[in-house]
């Protein structure tokens, strides 16, 4: 049981006092870098938590959960297979879709691109993307057949805008006079979508499946079926299934699994920078044990009176350990403080400081995106709190240990 006098003592040894000053500089410095320590950990792992949360449904935006592929780069008797996998736990929508290379070009202007023919009528998540111009339209009757919508990237490197056509030359070849020759088509654009990732903003172009197949001449056949699932977090357990339920040549892939190396070293650069940052609070432990051991060398006489008149080993331990956990606890509290509101706002305080210096800090050419995104993990806000404060007070044993053993007769001897 803390006693009273024991925590007037512990916040008085903490004060400073003339000819003390230097050890409750170092042990408040120590309680800065604690604080300095927790908040820099607290953001970079909600920045590192946003990042991966934000580049995961940037892909998942653009791209199924569950990917299903033929024997070879077409087949033509997919609905079979459509009904199949329209019968899967989980499965909210089931769609079939072709993709293949193409070249773009706009005047003077090319590019290598992924032309995606989709099934426009169920297909419509994508339209919610579209900032210039409008979402692709059902072909009837050869109308809107050869219609794209295209990154706004992809337009920018184009220099195209919503009303203009650009040629697709398709790597399939045609009979000519003049022998074989790839096939080419003019495409008019009908709407530009930001998905908000690069990869796709640059490299991507969605039209029909008519207009793909009769582009390169594929008469009925896709690449592949598309699965959105309810659950992303089911799709290994979703493309299992399909797996068990479709023929043997049937190729089943999901998202885990497609981008699994990537998510892996992201959460593997996560925990290398977590370790790294908490170097700064085990450098401000130790300045907290040092001050800590300083001030009991210091005051070695007065916890011999103390001893003299009657305060037990225990209490002088307490007296340690309470200073240990104040120190402690204001630095792992303001850290903890600082850290929480420096993520909630981080987003909104880069934006301000790229307006003001003119600078950008990420690039969207460069990275996966073009902001800085933090989510807030509270289970790791937590633990971060938690083994900051614990350690904290581990280090407080030895000073308060060595405080108790300091035999009174010795400390007074030439006093």
């Amino acid at each position: 049981m803390i006693q009273r006098f024991e925590l007037l003592l512990a916040l008085r040894y903490l004060r400073s006092q003339r000819g003390e000053k230097f050890a409750s500089l170092v042990g408040w410095s120590s309680a800065v870098g604690m604080a300095i320590g927790v908040m820099t950990l607290i953001v970079v792992m909600s920045v590192m938590n946003g990042v991966a949360t934000e580049i995961r449904d940037k892909i998942l935006g653009f791209s199924s959960h569950v990917e299903i592929q033929g024997p070879d780069d077409t087949f033509p008797n997919w609905q079979e297979w459509l009904s199949i996998a329209k019968q899967l736990p989980h499965v909210e929508q089931a769609l079939p879709y072709i993709s293949t290379q193409t070249l773009a070009n706009h005047k003077h202007r090319s590019t290598g691109a992924i032309l995606k023919g989709i099934d426009i009528e169920h297909d419509t998540t994508i339209a919610a993307f579209i900032t210039k111009g409008v979402f692709l339209k059902q072909p009837v009757d050869n109308k809107h057949i050869f219609e794209v919508v295209i990154g706004k990237d992809l337009a920018h490197k184009l220099s195209v805008s919503v009303g203009n056509s650009i040629r697709l030359l398709s790597p399939s070849s045609g009979i000519s006079p003049m022998g074989a020759s790839p096939r080419m088509r003019a495409f008019k654009v009908v709407g530009i979508f930001d998905s908000g990732f690069y990869e796709y903003d640059i490299g991507l172009i969605l039209t029909s499946m008519q207009a793909v197949q009769r582009l390169n001449r594929l008469n009925n056949e896709i690449t592949g079926i598309e699965l959105h699932l309810s659950n992303r977090d089911q799709a290994t357990q979703v493309a299992n299934a399909a797996r068990n339920s479709l023929p043997p040549s049937a190729w089943v892939t999901d998202w885990q699994h497609r981008h699994k190396s990537f998510f892996q070293a992201l959460k593997m650069e996560r925990t290398a920078m977590a370790i790294i940052l908490f170097l700064i609070v085990i450098v401000a432990i130790f300045n907290m044990l040092s001050s800590l051991v300083m001030v009991v060398m210091e005051k070695r006489k007065e916890i011999a009176i103390l001893k003299t008149i009657g305060a037990s080993h225990a209490s002088i331990i307490r007296i340690f350990l309470l200073m240990g956990i104040i120190l402690s606890s204001i630095g792992t509290l303001a850290g903890l403080f600082a850290g929480i509101v420096l993520s909630l706002n981080l987003e909104a305080i880069v934006a301000w400081i790229e307006k003001v210096s003119h600078t950008t800090f990420l690039s969207g050419d460069v990275y996966y995106i073009d902001h800085i995104p933090a989510i807030l993990d509270t289970t790791s806000v937590v633990m971060v709190a938690a083994i900051s404060l614990f350690m904290g007070i581990l280090a407080t044993l030895y000073p308060a240990w060595r405080a108790a053993k300091i035999p009174p007769a010795e400390a007074l001897r030439y006093e």
